[in-house]
């Protein structure tokens, strides 16, 4: 009797032993469930604040680490990482340049992953795009054969540099000669231009030339033109006739 009090008793403290250790076996398991959904929803959080993004604008203001582009809507802070990439195509050359080339006033493509949350574009790259189209028309006052510059006088009172570049192309016209090539070299004070270009960056009416047409003195071609007047006889008589001869 006593034998089976002692099987008794140790069927149940084994019993006891199990139901405590079961429910702390099976704990385990969701715990982790829970960690991994709880990783998931934050990383699908921070995927749905950040997104790829493309802007353009112009630069607005430029620090060390940051750069602020003007948009059609509003301004965007773009943070410039140290692995970023800035290009900018010079004379037709893609040319890779770096953050500190950027500068207030600059046309800029930034591509990079926007953050929604605190408003930002982390930049992977940048285009800097100065390819604004400007004009010039006027008359040429001054030649600068050591910086290869001309500065051209408009009709409307204002005064253009035109920066002469390796890549600008130049047409003459001459009555003679009809349209012809030019060049920098053939230009001269006086002459009649029309130039297409595009703005240097900072600096007022001052315009790197893509394509030049001279029209060389209009003022000294119109005066060779102009016919020579007949000379008026003075002191009102009439002109002297020759004598008929009688037969």
């Amino acid at each position: 009797m006593f034998a089976l009090a002692i099987i008794f008793a140790a069927l149940t403290w084994t019993g006891q032993v199990r139901a405590v250790a079961t429910p702390s076996a099976t704990t385990q398991p969701n715990k982790q469930v829970e960690d991994l959904k709880e990783r998931l929803a934050t990383r699908v959080a921070e995927l749905r604040q950040t997104q790829k993004k493309a802007i353009a604008g112009k630069v607005k203001n430029v620090s060390v680490s940051t750069i602020t582009v003007e948009t059609k809507t509003k301004d965007i802070k773009i943070e410039l990482p140290d692995e970023i990439i800035v290009i900018q195509y010079l004379k037709g050359v893609r040319t890779k340049l770096s953050s500190s080339d950027i500068d207030t006033g600059d046309t800029v493509i930034v591509f990079g992953d926007y953050d929604a949350t605190v408003d930002i574009l982390k930049a992977s790259v940048i285009i800097i795009q100065n390819t604004v189209t400007a004009r010039a028309s006027g008359t040429i006052t001054a030649i600068d054969k050591t910086d290869f510059t001309l500065t051209v006088l408009a009709a409307d009172g204002k005064s253009y540099v035109i920066d002469i570049e390796t890549t600008t192309k130049a047409l003459a016209w001459g009555i003679q000669q009809g349209i012809q090539k030019g060049g920098f070299s053939k230009m001269t004070v006086g002459n009649t231009i029309h130039v297409l270009g595009t703005p240097v960056a900072n600096k007022d009416n001052r315009i790197s030339a893509i394509r030049i047409f001279d029209l060389g003195n209009l003022t000294a071609a119109a005066g060779a033109q102009a016919p020579s007047a007949s000379p008026t006889p003075t002191g009102g008589s009439s002109p002297t006739k020759s004598p008929t001869p009688t037969p």
